[in-house]
Formats: C-alpha cells, sequence, structure tokens
C-alpha cells in the first residue's frame, strides 16, 4: 500500500514539474567585472540603447505553456538586477523550443544584461 501511494506521489511531483511555468534564468557573465546588484527598476530595451553601457552578461530562461512571456521578462529583469545591471536588451520574443512528454508546448527566452553608463 505504501508503495502505491509513493509511485503516485513521484508521479503527481513529475508531472507538476512538466506543467510548471518559469524556471529561473541562467546567468552567464561576459566579462570578469562584478556589480552590486541594482535595487531599482531594471530596464527592458529591443535593441541596444543610444546611451554607453557595460555588458555584465548573458540571461536565459525556459518556462512552460503557463510562462507568459511578460512572466519570462520579469523573471530575466529580476535576474539581471541581482547581477547589477540596470538594463535588459531581448534577443527577441518568446520562441517555442520544444515540447514535454504530454505534448504541452516549452519556451525559451535570451535578453542582454546591462549596465547604463551616465
Amino acid at each position: 500500500m505504501r508503495r502505491r501511494y509513493f509511485t503516485a506521489a513521484v508521479f503527481g511531483l513529475c508531472l507538476i514539474g512538466s506543467l510548471a511555468g518559469c524556471a529561473g534564468a541562467t546567468f552567464t557573465p561576459t566579462s570578469n567585472a562584478h556589480y552590486p546588484a541594482w535595487g531599482d527598476l531594471v530596464q527592458i530595451y529591443d535593441k541596444p540603447p543610444p546611451v554607453a553601457y557595460l555588458r555584465i552578461g548573458m540571461l536565459s530562461i525556459s518556462g512552460g505553456w503557463s510562462a507568459s512571456q511578460d512572466e519570462m521578462i520579469e523573471t530575466l529583469k529580476s535576474a539581471a538586477g541581482r547581477q547589477g545591471a540596470n538594463a535588459i536588451v531581448l534577443l527577441g520574443d518568446r520562441q517555442l523550443v520544444d515540447r514535454n512528454i504530454f505534448g504541452m508546448p516549452e519556451y525559451s527566452m535570451s535578453a542582454l544584461a546591462i549596465r547604463t553608463v551616465r
């Protein structure tokens, strides 16, 4: 009897995990420079801004069918701020990259984390 409950619990956790929204963003630094976390608003650009800026790193995120593009952007902004970026440059829209074992879509997005110089 315990084994049946254990199997059902494991299956349930796998199902929930596969249907989940956004995973955390992955950060890859583009330099050895480190910046304190940015505690203010992180700006969003769809192309490089017309001001001087420093490249901090690349961000990428994956999300399931329930992850909207807005949610994914918010997660990218939050991750960028933790790395000291005050802006992100989106590298395209949310892209369909795969389908999970249940046939549900999985998406990804990428952005460049930058710090504008004023």
